[in-house]
């Protein structure tokens, strides 16, 4: 097949694993003979050292841009522009490239009406991987403009031209999407965006996945390290959403009421500044901020080896996640987890039986859950065991992208036959 990607990031500009499937999906169709190209936003595209592959097209024009304090301007100058420009890119791909299908990653922060313009430029080919809650968000500019300024400066500028802006986005008409092909990589987004409004014609769990043989070389001295510090680790973004605060009140519990010592954290991630100082704080006022150690966030390539030098993973999110992919690249290192199940997360972790889950920011049932751990080092490995097996045998890319593959031969197929069933001009009824 030939099968044409659309997303708002691409590799190596992501914002986390939803652009991570994009690539190792479009990977690993490629390595099976498909012709696989990406359209993405042009997003950092003048950071890369090298130019990439002519099969990725990095040229749409993001909604609104990142952290540019031209926003506001640009809203009234090249919206417009920037979205023809867009539309225009994706009709002279589709007649060049002549792809069979299109499949819808990402969407935040790009026009609705790029998908909206796939779905009429290939009647029934177009399937959607919906890995977040976009379908259903306000726009970027919407956003901006119902939010507060910056700063003084910046809301000097803003406040003049809101209520401009909003007359004009009020009579914006909102492009509507068939969604007749949709996949999920959890039946609780299905149900969740469902819940929301968006119901899909055809759908399938395809469950979010990892290459897991980048992560499942085993360690065998990493169960056998008796009397040595015990090493948590924290990996994400840096938001209270992510609860983070939750695993250093569960450490200051650990060392102050239960006099654990013997132990370490490593928070990795980057994000809100004022969250990570707000982490910090709290660490020093429970007495816990020499067992803290804040890292940036890791590229992808190195965290394999990050994942080896801890014990636990400590999966701390109190928003519902649509997946977590964390969870399963620590899962397939062989790392005991104790987790939150919120969202997606519930349909990964098993209390007891490949993880520990305690109460999302409930930071008494975190340090309970992971003292069973301090205190029981044998069910400490029979669950990093058990949690490997599983991420191997159920979150492996590979059975992510036969199931993607299946779902978009049999999409083609159906049109195909739609096609020649349907009559044409001179047919007589």
């Amino acid at each position: 097949m030939r099968i044409l990607n659309l997303s708002n990031f691409y590799p190596p500009q992501t914002l986390g694993g939803y652009e991570q499937w994009c690539e190792e999906v479009s990977d690993g169709l490629r390595g099976r003979g498909h012709e696989v190209f990406v359209v993405t936003s042009r997003y950092s595209s003048d950071r890369q050292q090298r130019p990439g592959p002519a099969w990725i097209h990095r040229q749409l024009h993001l909604e609104m841009e990142l952290d540019s304090r031209r926003n506001a301007l640009r809203f009234f100058t090249s919206r417009r522009a920037n979205e023809r420009e867009n539309l225009s890119l994706l009709r002279t791909l589709v007649s060049e490239l002549v792809p069979d299908c299109a499949l819808i990653w990402g969407m935040w922060n790009l026009h609705r009406s790029l998908p909206v313009l796939a779905e009429g430029l290939l009647p029934n080919r177009v399937a959607y991987y919906v890995g977040d809650y976009w379908p259903t968000l306000p726009s970027q500019y919407e956003l901006y403009w119902q939010g507060p300024a910056r700063n003084r400066l910046a809301g000097l500028f803003k406040r003049p031209l809101r209520a401009a802006a909003r007359r004009i986005m009020a009579r914006d008409v909102r492009p509507t999407l068939e969604f007749r092909h949709a996949m999920f990589p959890t039946a609780f987004v299905r149900d969740e965006l469902a819940r929301r409004g968006l119901h899909a014609g055809r759908s399938q769990v395809v469950h979010g996945a990892i290459e897991t043989s980048r992560y499942a070389r085993l360690d065998s001295q990493r169960h056998e390290r008796v009397g040595q510090t015990l090493r948590f680790l924290c990996v994400g973004r840096l938001t209270a959403d992510k609860g983070i605060h939750t695993a250093v009140e569960a450490l200051g519990r650990l060392v102050q009421d239960h006099r654990v010592t013997r132990v370490s954290m490593t928070i990795v991630g980057s994000g809100d500044r004022g969250y990570e100082e707000r982490l910090k704080d709290l660490a020093r006022r429970l007495g816990v901020d020499q067992y803290v150690l804040f890292l940036p966030a890791r590229p992808k390539a190195t965290m394999p080896d990050l994942y080896r030098e801890f014990d636990i993973l400590l999966f701390t999110s109190i928003w519902p996640e649509p997946f977590g992919r964390v969870l399963v690249e620590a899962m397939a290192s062989q790392l005991a987890v104790v987790g939150s199940a919120t969202g997606g997360a519930a349909e990964i972790l098993a209390d007891g039986e490949n993880a520990l889950v305690y109460r999302p920011g409930d930071a008494d049932d975190l340090a309970r859950q992971i003292l069973r751990l301090i205190d029981r080092p044998a069910l400490r490995q029979e669950l990093a065991c058990a949690a490997r097996r599983d991420a191997c045998a159920r979150f492996d890319s590979q059975r992510m992208t036969t199931a993607i593959e299946d779902f978009l031969r049999r999409m083609v197929a159906d049109a195909r036959a739609g096609d020649q069933g349907r009559p044409t001009s001179g047919s007589r009824h």
